[in-house]
C-alpha cells in the first residue's frame, strides 16, 4: 500500500481489504469466510459489508456477498479523468484488430503499472488481469518500457520502495540484472517480457513518449508462449506495436 505517510482511517483500509478479498474471489463469500480471510471479526466485516451494500458496491447473493457492478462506475470515472485515454483508446482497438491478439495500455502510478484497457483480440485467451490491476513495473513488457523511459535514478527509488518479488522463475529480482535490460530497451525502444509475469504468457511493448506532464505510458500486445514466439512474434508484432506507438504520439503532440 502506497500514501504520502500521513495519518490513515482504518475504517477505510478494512472496506477496500473487503472489497479486494471479495473481487479476487472466485466464489461468493459468507461473513466468517471473509472475517477469516481479512483478519476482522464477523461483527466488524458484516458492518462493513452492509454499508458496502448500502453503497452499491457489494450485493448479497443466496446470503454470500460478490462484488457489485456499481464498481464499474468508479472505474470509468477515473479512467475518463486521464484524458490522454479518449486520445489513444481506438489506437489500442485498431492494434488488436490488425494483429489479432490481446493489446493493452499501461500507465505508471505510484510506482506501478496500472492497466488502464484492454483490447481482445480474435482468439479467445486473454491475460489473467483486468483494468485497474496495479502489477509491478519489473514483471512484463509494459512496466519495463515504462521503467526504460526514466532515468536511473527514479528506477532505484521505486525499486527501494516497491522491491523486485518474484512472480515466476523468470521474474527479474537482482537491480544490476534489471538495468542491463533497461539499457538494451533504451537502445532498441522495445521491450520484451518472456514468462516474467506469467508463466505461459508473452509481452512485447514499448513506451510512448509525450510531453512532461503527462503520465507515463506504454503500449504493448500478449498472448500465450505457444503463439507469439519467433519471427512473428519480434518482427510482425514488433513492428505492429512500434508503427502504432509513433501514430498516438503524432496524435497526443498535435
Amino acid at each position: 500500500m502506497s500514501g504520502d505517510n500521513g495519518k490513515r482511517v482504518q475504517a477505510t483500509i478494512n472496506s477496500f481489504q473487503i472489497l479486494d478479498r471479495l473481487l479476487n474471489a472466485d466464489h461468493p463469500m459468507g461473513v466468517t469466510e471473509l472475517s477469516d480471510a481479512v483478519g476482522l471479526s464477523k461483527g466488524v466485516v458484516y458492518t462493513h459489508l452492509s454499508t458496502l451494500s448500502d453503497l452499491g458496491y457489494v450485493k448479497k447473493q443466496d446470503r454470500k456477498y460478490v462484488p457489485s457492478f456499481g464498481l464499474l462506475s468508479l472505474g470509468e470515472g477515473a479512467r475518463k479523468r486521464l484524458t490522454e485515454f479518449t486520445e489513444v483508446r481506438h489506437h489500442v482497438e485498431n492494434l488488436a484488430r490488425v494483429t489479432g491478439e490481446v493489446s493493452t495500455l499501461f500507465i505508471e502510478e505510484n510506482g506501478h503499472g496500472v492497466c488502464v484497457y484492454i483490447a481482445l483480440g480474435t482468439n479467445s485467451w486473454m491475460p489473467d488481469y483486468t483494468c485497474g490491476s496495479q502489477i509491478p513495473l519489473h514483471v512484463n513488457a509494459p512496466g519495463k518500457a515504462i521503467l526504460a523511459s526514466m532515468d536511473r535514478d527514479r528506477v532505484d527509488d521505486i525499486i527501494e520502495e516497491h522491491g523486485l518479488n518474484r512472480l515466476t522463475n523468470e521474474t527479474i529480482t537482482i537491480s544490476e540484472t534489471l538495468h542491463s535490460e533497461l539499457r538494451t530497451i533504451r537502445d532498441s525502444g522495445i521491450s520484451f517480457s518472456r514468462g516474467e509475469q506469467f508463466s505461459d504468457m508473452i509481452g512485447v511493448a514499448t513506451a510512448i513518449e509525450q510531453n512532461e506532464r503527462g503520465p507515463r505510458m506504454a503500449i504493448g500486445v500478449c498472448g500465450p508462449s505457444g503463439r507469439l514466439s519467433g519471427r512473428y512474434l519480434e518482427e510482425d508484432i514488433t513492428g505492429q506495436v512500434i508503427s502504432t506507438a509513433k501514430s498516438i504520439e503524432i496524435e497526443l503532440s498535435g
